[in-house]
């Protein structure tokens, strides 16, 4: 071993206050830079959890280099790729040895006293979550992040920011509405978690196609005693061309992730608030995060609304929700209805703004 290596695990305890959990797949580009970020918090008792989901690049190499060099890494490779980030982080989450737990994705980055930060205020308020409302995001889609970039703040919170560190309320009727009217949105890389909640609770991502992280941070929210809202920017989110999230793919693969998540994931969501009285006596209340995550993902299909027609979109509709009908029509009918709904409302709406600019256009020309 290298004297560096021999060096660093001197000075790093056992037991580490946070475990840095990073999901890789083909990330080659930008994995070093990310890993890097981690190592260089401020708060250095941590370790940092790889877990490789069966790269084909040069992804799962790099990091084992850096490895050598660094006692706190920790490299672990999936026998089969999962597909998502789901599977990589619950591996890491059970490898974890950290007080606290902080989810990272491989094309991401953290400023260098993000750890340091939201672990004084976990402490602080005896948090089992802290919970981040922004991010920063590169200007001018800068991909590769240096000390010269620029940076502007992001959020797909609604609602006015924090101005100071507070706790937020435990009434989950409460927290349930905050979840619905978009307040409370369900990122988990922009969070720190207490270890033992996380177990003691049995907490897990589900294996869904797409937006495992909404389902469960709701999972999070109706489970978690202490949660802390801070104003503190901690988290650099670059726009990854190559993200799944962002790969253009076909009408046919969009509507597949849309129902899995759709159908699946509120059946998951749906299953966990029937053991919980609160829910089961509240049936209004109990629909909330349901239509929220239905809504959510409506807007995927948004893309191809001025490109198939309404016949085109139906016949793929009850293709890939056939599976379904059989055990939940009641459900069918409702995300059915909703497609419907919603992409007329997209369609008014952009009707409306294409004769507001030709007002504008006609009017500047006069």
């Amino acid at each position: 071993m290298s004297k560096n290596h021999n060096d660093l695990q001197k000075n790093i305890s056992p037991m580490p206050t946070v475990s840095v959990i990073i999901p890789m797949y083909n990330s080659e580009r930008y994995i070093k830079s990310c890993v890097e970020s981690v190592q260089r918090q401020t708060l250095q008792n941590l370790e940092i959890i790889c877990v490789d989901d069966c790269s084909t690049d040069n992804t799962f190499n790099i990091v084992l280099e850096m490895a050598k060099l660094d006692g706190r890494i920790r490299l672990a490779k999936l026998g089969q790729n999962s597909g998502g980030a789901s599977e990589p982080r619950n591996y890491g989450m059970r490898l974890s040895r950290g007080k606290y737990i902080a989810f990272l994705d491989s094309d991401d980055m953290y400023t260098k006293t993000a750890m340091a930060e939201l672990v004084t205020e976990a402490e602080k308020f005896k948090a089992d979550v802290v919970h981040t409302e922004q991010v920063y995001f590169p200007e001018n889609d800068v991909i590769d992040v240096t000390d010269d970039t620029k940076f502007t703040t992001f959020s797909k919170e609604r609602g006015g920011f924090c101005s100071e560190p507070k706790l937020e309320t435990d009434n989950l009727a409460e927290r349930v509405q905050m979840f619905f009217n978009g307040r409370f949105f369900g990122w988990v890389h922009n969070k720190l978690y207490r270890r033992d909640f996380l177990m003691d609770k049995d907490l897990k991502f589900a294996p869904l196609k797409t937006s495992e992280d909404i389902v469960f941070y709701f999972f999070v929210l109706c489970s978690a005693p202490r949660i802390v809202r801070v104003p503190n920017i901690i988290y650099i989110y670059r726009k990854n061309p190559d993200s799944i999230t962002r790969k253009v793919v076909s009408i046919e693969e969009s509507y597949h992730a849309l129902t899995n998540l759709m159908i699946e994931g509120t059946k998951l969501m749906d299953d966990f608030m029937a053991k919980n009285p609160l829910f089961v006596q509240n049936p209004g209340l109990r629909q909330l995060p349901i239509d929220y995550l239905v809504q959510q993902h409506l807007i995927w299909t948004q893309r191809f609304y001025d490109k198939y027609t309404t016949a085109q979109l139906d016949g793929l509709a009850r293709k890939e929700m056939q599976p379904y009908t059989d055990s939940a029509q009641a459900f069918f009918a409702y995300l059915y209805g909703a497609i419907h709904f919603y992409r007329k409302r997209l369609i008014d709406q952009d009707k409306k703004i294409k004769e507001l600019e030709a007002q504008i256009n006609s009017a500047s020309k006069a």
